[in-house]
C-alpha cells in the first residue's frame, strides 16, 4: 500500500507490518483499550515514539544525562524532517491535503503528559515490535510516523492540521529528547499483555494493511 512517496523514503514490507501493531499498541497502552482514547494523547504518544527511537538511533552515549534532558543535534536536525516528510506523504495517500495556512502557531495543542512518562510506558513494547520485525531504530521511528499519520486520519474531532501540528512538535520533542533507560526485565509483563490480547483477537477497528 505504499505509494511513490513512500517508496523513495524506502518503507519496508516490515514497517508497514509494524505500523498496525504501533497502533494496536498505543491504543491499549495510553488508552487502555479504548476507541475514546484522547486524539492528542494518541497522536503525541506515537510522534514521541517515533522521534525517541530516532534519537535512540543516533547511538548518544547518554550516561550521564537524565531522562528528559534535551539534546540538542545536528542529527536531530537532519533526520528529524523525515518523520514530518512520511507522516505528510501518507496523509496525501489517505487523500488528505494540510492546509498551510490553517497551520496555527500560537495555539497549538501540545500533549498534557510528561514526555519521561509515556515514553516508559510505550518504549519496552514498542521494543518488542522492533524485534518481531526485524527493524533499526530508524526503520522502527518510521513506521511510527506512519502510525502517526493514520492516527490523524481517524481523529474526526480535530482537523488534519492541528493532528499534523501535534506530530511535529513531539516528533521535535521525541527527537531531542534523552529518553528512560529501557528496562528489558519489563518484556515479562509485555508478553502477559500480548497473550491477554491474543486471547480476544478479532480484527480490530484500527487494521489498515
Amino acid at each position: 500500500m505504499c505509494n511513490k512517496d513512500e517508496q523513495q523514503m524506502e518503507i519496508t514490507k516490515n514497517q508497514n507490518e509494524a505500523v498496525n501493531d504501533i497502533v494496536e499498541m498505543v491504543v491499549n497502552i495510553i488508552g487502555n483499550g479504548s476507541r475514546e482514547i484522547d486524539t492528542t494523547e494518541a497522536i503525541s504518544s506515537t510522534a514521541r515514539l517515533a522521534g525517541s527511537f530516532l534519537f535512540r538511533s543516533f547511538e548518544f552515549k547518554t550516561n550521564d544525562a537524565k531522562p528528559g534532558t534535551v539534546m540538542l543535534s545536528e542529527e536531530a536536525n537532519i533526520k528529524g524532517p523525515q518523520l514530518v516528510n512520511i507522516t505528510h506523504a501518507v496523509l496525501h495517500n489517505f487523500g488528505i491535503q494540510i492546509d498551510n495556512n490553517k497551520m496555527s502557531k500560537g495555539n497549538q495543542k501540545h500533549a498534557e503528559s510528561n514526555f519521561v512518562d509515556v515514553i516508559g510506558k510505550v518504549q519496552v513494547p514498542a521494543l518488542d515490535i522492533m524485534k518481531k520485525r526485524e527493524l533499526s531504530y530508524e526503520q522502527m521511528a518510521q513506521s511510527a510516523a506512519i502510525a502517526t499519520a493514520f492516527i490523524i486520519q481517524q481523529s474526526s474531532n480535530i482537523t488534519p492540521e492541528e493532528g499534523f501540528g501535534i506530530a511535529i512538535y513531539h516528533y521535535i520533542e521525541g527527537s531531542k529528547t534523552n529518553p528512560p533507560d529501557i528496562n528489558l526485565v519489563a518484556k515479562s509483563e509485555t508478553k502477559k499483555q500480548e497473550e491477554k490480547n491474543s486471547d480476544e483477537q478479532t480484527k480490530p477497528w484500527w487494521k489498515i494493511w
